[in-house]
């Protein structure tokens, strides 16, 4: 038996071609679709997007309760709490969160077991235990579970594509699917070294925008996905044109918000990306749900934005006043550099 033994470099990349596959299926794993055809759903979906964490866990709680765990609201709730630990940069909930993805899994193995069913009524099951498998992956991926983080990732875009070979109007799988082409061809092709690794951005783009035929909600997820792909490949006008939209369905979305602030800041339209921050801006300060690290990122952002159009004097006031309330913001990596930013902006470093 040969023994193999991998440098500190073949290690630091078997890591990073498994870190971002891990990233990938958490990037294309829909935070919240209306499979089921309950009104429920719909509200729920609606409240997560407006960032009312809290509405949406004790409802889907008490809907647990009164089903006795049945898999629509475990599915549901799992989903609820990925999108609430993204949106708080923290992971408070991240074994609760596990439980409940183990519960899906498990029970879509013994629906999936039974036998008898429609070929739509598996695909739901391939649905929500593919999206499962996925979260999964990208929770192993944190905790440094590479092999298993892999493993997950690759059973959820084979559940994925067997949910729509069953059922091509199951628009919400084309979500995940779409998203893993797309970055399978960008942060694949760069991490691993392999050109030979197909092009599919296109084929991606075009999956996403068939899952927003859905007549549920999650189209507006779709909707949202899509912003941030169009802008990573530099179809900026067309992005800017689908977060108008986004805006205009959801005016208090934060998520929205985002997405329509960073097409403007991506494509160097920074006299239009300032009041676009600014509105976030408010929406981050009235919403008692909101993240204050986002307060944070966010006026970075447009005090970063004021000293690249050369207004040095707002972006050193701004930054003054991030750098005033420094203390308030929860001491992560993250806000260590956004704060390291503000200090360079403030003391005018050029990057």
């Amino acid at each position: 038996m040969i023994s193999v033994r991998l440098t500190i470099k073949q290690k630091y990349r078997f890591r990073m071609r498994l870190f971002f596959l891990t990233m990938i299926f958490f990037l294309f794993i829909l935070p919240f679709s209306a499979i089921a055809s309950q009104n429920w759903i719909e509200d729920v979906m609606e409240w997560t997007i407006n960032g009312h964490f809290n509405r949406a866990e004790k409802f889907l709680n008490q809907k647990i309760a009164q089903t006795d765990s049945s898999l629509v609201p475990c599915f549901y709730l799992a989903s609820v709490l990925n999108s609430k630990m993204t949106h708080y940069e923290e992971q408070k909930d991240a074994q609760k969160f596990k439980n409940l993805l183990l519960f899906i899994i498990r029970k879509s193995d013994r629906q999936l077991n039974k036998g008898g069913l429609s070929d739509s009524s598996r695909a739901v099951l391939y649905f929500y235990r593919g999206s499962a498998y996925g979260y999964l992956a990208y929770f192993q991926g944190q905790t440094g579970q590479w092999i298993k983080a892999l493993d997950n990732g690759l059973k959820a875009v084979n559940d994925l594509n067997v949910a729509v070979e069953l059922d091509s109007t199951l628009y919400e799988a084309y979500l995940g699917l779409g998203t893993y082409k797309y970055w399978r061809s960008t942060k694949l092709r760069l991490v691993l070294w392999l050109p030979f690794i197909s092009d599919l951005r296109e084929e991606g783009i075009t999956d996403i925008k068939r899952a927003l035929r859905s007549p549920s909600k999650s189209r507006y997820m779709a909707m949202h996905q899509l912003i941030y792909i169009l802008i990573d490949y530099g179809r900026f006008d067309e992005a800017i044109s689908y977060a108008q939209k986004a805006v205009e369905l959801f005016p208090n979305s934060q998520f929205m918000w985002w997405a329509y602030a960073h097409a403007y800041f991506k494509s160097h339209q920074y006299k239009k990306a300032i009041p676009v921050y600014e509105r976030l801006l408010q929406l981050i300060e009235t919403n008692p749900e909101s993240n204050p690290s986002h307060w944070l990122a966010c006026e970075v952002r447009i005090a970063e934005i004021y000293r690249r159009i050369g207004k040095t004097d707002i972006a050193r006031e701004k930054a003054s006043l991030i750098l005033q309330r420094k203390d308030r913001f929860p001491d992560t990596s993250k806000n260590r550099q956004r704060l390291k930013k503000a200090l360079e902006i403030f003391n005018r470093i050029e990057d």
